[in-house]
């Protein structure tokens, strides 16, 4: 069972629809999701799925013209990526800031298009773009019927993701938090879900876990737990130079239901093209504290963003929060 579960405020189309604890996206909102008027909806919707159906090579046409309006016209949160930016490659002068911020937003376009592009997309094109180097080791798991925990981030195409399940054995369930506006909360969940995944709402996650546990059914559960949360919680570490809270979700499903921790790197091999390679961060998660499981995601993350930090997204304010007085900053 693969478990989306993502948190992000601040991605292309309302962000992956399969979320546990999740978000609202401020760029797929301001595009789409806040369209207040069912008919600006229905227009919204019904582009979308006619520029699904262009070829690739104009996808990428649109894109690059998407990317001069955004970061030149628009300038569509510069101020926050530049602050996100600085705060987090402090040792980088100001010319090495701004060539980040150009890769990303170049970078950010091209989701944004692949996203809408996903409704159109045929499995021989996924295959072809969404390859997985090492499925077997986590097919291993399912041989011996063990569950397994994939931790992700907001980085290259998390959109994607959702094929994983086509190389996968075990049973794949998307979980999600409804968007507000519901006719295109229903249109993007029914993008997602076009690879046998099984939708399931944020509250009812751990009440399925349980089930299936009962049901000695092995799942790859697949969370995204970068972003701020939406609640207020006392896990806060320090990520990219600053002090950031956590959602301590993932630790917990690892100790509770005993699965074995793995992070998924994602790399971008080509425009529009991606790898994964399952890397494991923890074999015996009983054997550890939340707090040592959450670090070990974190120091992922980091040495991941630091290699090549243009593909993260940095439109996110990830950093708004501040830390309470009297909660300790995690060692």
């Amino acid at each position: 069972m693969v478990i989306h579960f993502f948190q992000s405020e601040d991605s292309p189309l309302a962000n992956n629809s399969n979320q546990i604890y999740v978000k609202k996206c401020s760029f797929g909102n301001s595009l789409f999701t806040e369209m207040k008027s069912g008919f600006s909806t229905k227009i919204g919707i019904f582009v979308t799925k006619i520029v699904a159906k262009f070829p690739f090579w104009a996808i990428y046409f649109i894109s690059s013209v998407f990317y001069q309006i955004v970061y030149y016209i628009i300038g569509y949160r510069k101020p926050v990526v530049l602050k996100n930016l600085r705060n987090s490659f402090p040792e980088k002068n100001e010319a090495e800031i701004k060539e980040i911020a150009k890769k990303f937003y170049h970078h950010f376009a091209d989701l944004t298009l692949e996203t809408i592009k996903m409704r159109g997309m045929k499995d021989a094109d996924f295959t072809e773009r969404m390859k997985v180097s090492n499925a077997d080791l986590i097919n291993s798991y399912f041989m011996k019927g063990k569950s397994v925990l994939v931790l992700t981030m907001h980085y290259n195409n998390w959109e994607w993701g959702t094929y994983l399940s086509k190389y996968l054995k075990h049973k794949s369930l998307a979980v999600y938090k409804p968007l507000a506006n519901i006719q295109f909360d229903k249109f993007m969940n029914e993008t997602r879900s076009r690879f046998d995944a099984e939708l399931i709402k944020n509250d009812h996650i751990l009440r399925h876990l349980i089930r299936y546990e009962k049901q000695k059914t092995p799942v790859f559960v697949w969370l995204a737990g970068d972003q701020s949360p939406i609640s207020e919680d006392d896990y806060w570490y320090i990520f990219l130079n600053q002090e950031a809270m956590f959602f301590p979700g993932p630790a917990f499903i690892s100790k509770h239901f005993n699965q074995p921790v793995f992070f998924q790197k994602l790399e971008k091999t080509g425009r529009g093209k991606y790898l994964t390679t399952f890397e494991l961060l923890c074999e015996n998660p009983t054997e550890k504290s939340e707090h040592e499981i959450m670090k070990l995601y974190i120091e992922k993350m980091e040495e991941i963003i630091n290699e090549k930090p243009e593909y993260y997204l940095w439109s996110h304010k990830r950093w708004k929060r501040k830390r309470p007085t009297g909660v300790s900053l995690q060692k």
